[in-house]
């Protein structure tokens, strides 16, 4: 599957853009009929517009879910175990995130306010002067005399330097006459035949969009050269003398005082080759082969560079462990109430992941939680971690499955040996905890706030290997400490946190639920304190961990 994000890439468009001129330049400029070169030209600056505006995300299905290409691949690159040929079991990988590597954004719209008021002012700039020169226009109608109206065509005489057509209206300079006038007229009149100034306005929004990309510029005079030749060629196929309509030329073609962006003007600083493409034998076969090579070249440029900066997942689809289940967990039996209490827990499983926290003091999107979870591989009817241990899982229905699990070395409060029986079935995750978890998830990705992003705190004096990171999207704040796994270096985690509703000032955070203060201390630095303990901790923000989001993103999860 194939989706299409929306987003700025100026350096990839302004690489594309420049790869068409080169092939615009090389195989087709005066080499092919004036027609096929706008429509390259046309058709080029399309592809630089999706190729700069638009990203692909695509979704491939595959037994083995795996992942490529991420565009920060050290901060986004997540863990996949790979799997020994000979014992079909997972090998361990060690692809730990480092908190030095700043995310950097691949999109121009993730970047701070002032580069999108820099991009919307280009854009504002491009189009006034669009508008100034139509009212200019205007005012030239107003001014000049109407003299005749043939074919709905309308003639003026006006005060201007060399003839031009707008609209449906041809202005021709004062004391021109005798055959000079007539090859103007004739040629201004196939301009609008064409609708040539339509034509121009369209490319020229087309440059609004790129007007930080010289070679869209480039290509937009070039299409204003290339409606000259076309015109030229029509003009000569009416039968009119080759060499007294070049003389003509050299006769009217003066320097415009007055650069005019959408004129189809009959003097043009192009004179010299618009002579030497009249003189030209431009052959119809060799023509269209020069054209379909460059358009060719056109679509494996943009396929190249869509290609390369796609995001590309693979997905495993329709795996009957794929969503949300729940299980009331009971305590087992010879235990204490006070080591396993009564509690509802969830488990998400994303193909690759799964995620099951059970909450506690639960209000609204204020909660506390506890979790678990690994990355593991879906194969057959069980879940195999990096470690060769297989969770095997049996459907009791379509929505109930049971497994077995047994207790760590570290659990005192089971019988040695005992396996435990639990029987999960599916539900629909409580809305509060999903949103929550889907805007912890999607912290950083784009900043609207100061705060916004994922934060870690420095190790505390106390000692513990625990990590804390807080994620923080507008008013939520999600506190998780994260517990690595000791014996491995894969991502099995477990750990607790918070999700809190949060009330910014500035450059201070408060949380009521968690008591706490945050200060913030330059872009990337802060300090909260705990109200409680009296105790400081610095913090600082990092690219949000791979492990932490593909955790969190079980809880996107379909149901079913």
């Amino acid at each position: 599957m194939v989706n299409i994000e929306w987003g700025l890439h100026p350096l990839e468009g302004i690489i594309l853009a420049g790869v068409m001129f080169a092939l615009y330049y090389w195989v087709i400029r005066l080499r092919c009929r004036a027609r096929m070169a706008q429509a390259f030209i046309f058709v080029a600056v399309l592809a630089v517009t999706l190729c700069t505006y638009t990203n692909l995300s695509v979704m491939v299905e595959t037994d083995s879910p795996t992942y490529a290409n991420h565009t920060n691949a050290q901060a986004e690159q997540p863990y996949l175990p790979a799997v020994d040929a000979a014992a079909d079991t997972p090998v361990r990988q060690d692809v730990s995130p480092s908190p030095a590597v700043s995310r950097k954004s691949d999109t121009l719209l993730q970047r701070p306010d002032l580069l999108l008021w820099l991009y919307a002012a280009g854009v504002v700039a491009v189009m006034a002067a669009f508008v100034v020169q139509m009212s200019w226009y205007w005012r030239m109608r107003k001014k000049s005399t109407l003299e005749t109206k043939d074919e709905g065509v309308e003639v003026f005489t006006a005060s201007c330097g060399t003839p031009f057509s707008f609209f449906r209206s041809v202005f021709l300079p004062v004391g021109l006459d005798g055959d000079v006038r007539r090859y103007a007229l004739i040629h201004e009149k196939c301009h609008i035949r064409h609708h040539h100034f339509f034509k121009l306005c369209l490319m020229l929004l087309l440059v609004a969009l790129h007007w930080f990309n010289p070679f869209v510029w480039m290509f937009f005079n070039e299409m204003k050269m290339q409606q000259e030749l076309e015109v030229d060629t029509d003009v000569l196929a009416e039968g009119i003398d080759r060499r007294k309509y070049q003389m003509s030329l050299l006769q009217v073609c003066v320097q415009n005082s007055r650069w005019l962006m959408v004129q189809s003007a009959f003097g043009a600083k192009s004179l010299k080759q618009r002579i030497l493409f009249m003189n030209k034998s431009i052959k119809r076969i060799p023509s269209y082969a020069r054209w379909a090579a460059c358009m060719l070249g056109l679509v494996v440029s943009m396929a190249t560079v869509m290609a390369v900066r796609a995001q590309v997942s693979f997905t495993m689809t329709h795996h009957p462990l794929e969503g949300c289940w729940m299980m009331d967990f009971t305590r087992p039996a010879d235990t204490s109430e006070e080591n396993y209490p009564p509690f509802k827990q969830y488990a998400f499983y994303n193909h690759d992941t799964f995620f099951t926290p059970h909450f506690s003091k639960r209000d609204g999107i204020n909660f506390y939680f506890g979790f678990s979870g690994e990355e593991v591989v879906m194969r057959g009817d069980s879940l195999v971690n990096a470690h060769g241990e297989a969770l095997v899982y049996r459907f009791v229905s379509d929505n109930t499955f049971q497994c077995d699990w047994k207790k760590s070395s570290t659990d005192n409060s089971l019988a040695q040996g005992n396996v435990i029986t639990d029987q999960w079935s599916r539900a629909t995750p409580p809305a509060e905890v999903v949103r929550a978890f889907g805007l912890a998830c999607d912290a950083g990705r784009q900043r609207q706030q100061p705060f916004d992003g994922v934060w870690q705190a420095a190790p505390s004096d106390k000692g513990g290997n625990a990590d804390t990171f807080l994620l923080i999207n507008g008013n939520l704040m999600m506190a998780i400490e994260y517990v690595p796994d000791p014996d491995s270096t894969i991502y099995r985690y477990s750990g607790g946190g918070i999700s809190t509703e949060i009330t910014v000032n500035n450059d201070t955070i408060n949380s009521k639920m968690m008591k706490a203060t945050i200060v913030m201390k330059g872009n990337d630095h802060a300090v909260m304190q705990i109200d409680d303990g009296g105790y400081t901790t610095r913090l600082s923000r990092i690219p949000m961990p791979s492990h932490i989001r593909r955790m969190l993103a079980t809880t996107k999860t379909s149901v079913r």
